[in-house]
């Protein structure tokens, strides 16, 4: 099947511009049995991309209909049968309709009334629809769901929304040379170059089942669980363990015996939930996923935050004499002429920068450097050779010495093996179809920015070093 679906991938990209993401997630959502939502305007190729998907399936229907807040069970569930009331019996013909398709397009989903969206959430969730007294099997691989906007949470569909594990914002063509070849391609029929069967698709599902996750994956989740809670962001168990059955059939498709850290790219559509969400989301799971779950973002900021808390524990020497040279503001070009008025005016002013006394400009001149107030004190002190603090063995600044340990040891293990990840990594990321060229672009430019993080991160806990010994 692996070569069938690069197949089927490469074939639908030459079709489509700028829709590689959502063409590899409706394709893995068919694999997976999961449903997918595309958010954006209207004319954006959504319902031609799903109906395209499923001639991708041998023998398959396809089901289309746009919701209305009058849209009646009947139209989209099949009419009552005569022969069943008749009878005394309720039961519909659903031949044609939503229960008998293999893939099914709902245009402006979330605009479901109540009398639809009970029946609607069996469906996506047991693949069951309940016609009169008969509890029917749907033979439903994926529902793709379209809306011009996502439900308010008043409006009693947050159910049907959660439903969608695979979520897309999908937007018109940006660039100039995808819209003109749109414009001039022939907009015939898609002929798939092969086609997918349902054994084919079960016995993919059933050897996912069976594969482990790397120990390395299971920490970067266990990470990115951590990074949502404290941001705020709810995703429930269920959710959780879905994308980790995502993460097992995409391994499977593609031939693998284990997930490996190259599969965690595909959660970026899984996890978010609404558009403004997206690309912080993408970020930190790219940024985990190379960083094998260490944040060097927030390692950064928490060095940062130490530095500050070292300078501040100093004792000030005699703040009331005099500097050797005057100090200025950057910002409002105020002077100082011993530390009691410049802390004073750090107080007020804490995002104010300041000049280097020794650098006579003066001025905004090009190469110029500023000075926070922490760093011109450090700098006074360890360049100039001005007495400003006097540095005491307290047992704050001995709990310090502990977290600069800790922090180096972080920083240390992420810079471990540093070389052969990446390249085990791009090695892996280069055979995996799931992957747009963005991703795999971006993938590779977190890894270059990576090891100067770290350099920068271990220059600091350096200073940090300095400030207390």
């Amino acid at each position: 099947m692996i070569r069938k679906v690069e197949q089927l991938v490469n074939s639908l990209n030459g079709r489509y511009k700028e829709r590689e993401d959502e063409i590899s997630g409706a394709l893995l959502a068919l694999l997976s049995g999961e449903h997918v939502l595309f958010i954006g305007p209207p004319g954006t190729a959504k319902s031609m991309l799903a109906k395209d998907i499923c001639r991708c399936l041998e023998e398959s229907s396809f089901y289309y209909y746009l919701l209305t807040r009058f849209t009646s069970p009947e139209e989209v569930f099949g009419p009552l049968s005569l022969e069943s009331l008749k009878a005394d019996e309720f039961s519909r013909k659903t031949e044609g309709y939503l229960p008998s398709a293999n893939i099914a397009f709902l245009d402006e989903i979330f605009k479901a009334n109540s009398s639809i969206l009970n029946s609607l959430l069996t469906i996506l969730n047991e693949k069951k629809f309940h016609n009169g007294r008969q509890v029917m099997d749907v033979p439903l691989y994926s529902l793709y769901g379209a809306s011009n906007e996502l439900p308010e949470e008043d409006e009693g569909l947050q159910a049907l929304y959660d439903r969608f594990l695979f979520r897309y914002y999908v937007a018109p063509i940006r660039s100039e040379q995808g819209f003109a070849q749109v414009m001039s391609a022939k907009h015939d029929g898609f002929e798939p170059p092969a086609q997918i069967g349902m054994e084919e698709i079960l016995e993919n599902r059933s050897r996912a089942l069976q594969l482990e996750l790397d120990d390395e994956v299971l920490a970067t989740i266990l990470s990115l669980r951590e990074e949502f809670r404290r941001a705020d962001r709810y995703v429930s168990d269920r959710r959780w363990r879905k994308t980790v059955d995502v993460m097992r059939v995409a391994a499977a498709s593609l031939g693998k015996e284990r997930v490996d850290i190259s599969m965690l790219p595909v959660l970026q559509h899984l996890l978010w939930d609404v558009p403004e969400e997206k690309e912080s989301v993408r970020r930190g799971i790219f940024e985990s996923c190379v960083s094998h779950g260490v944040n060097l973002s927030k390692l950064k900021e928490e060095a940062e935050e130490l530095f500050r808390l070292a300078v501040s524990s100093r004792n000030l020497v005699d703040a009331d004499a005099r500097f050797p040279r005057i100090v200025y503001c950057y910002d409002c070009n105020s002077s100082f002429t011993n530390l009691e008025v410049l802390r004073k005016h750090h107080d007020a002013h804490p995002k104010h920068s300041y000049m280097d006394p020794f650098d006579d400009s003066r001025g905004r001149s090009k190469g110029f450097r500023k000075y926070s107030y922490e760093e011109l004190i450090n700098m006074l002190e360890n360049e100039r050779g001005w007495k400003l603090t006097e540095k005491t063995d307290s047992p704050q600044s001995r709990l310090y010495r502990k977290e600069v340990d800790e922090l180096r040891r972080r920083q240390q293990e992420a810079l471990k093996g540093h070389d052969q990840e990446r390249e085990a990594l791009m090695g892996e990321l280069e055979g995996n179809i799931w992957l747009s060229q963005r991703d795999r672009k971006d993938l590779q430019l977190i890894f270059d920015h990576r090891i100067v993080m770290l350099q920068e991160i271990n220059m600091l806990l350096d200073d940090i070093a300095k400030v207390l010994d």
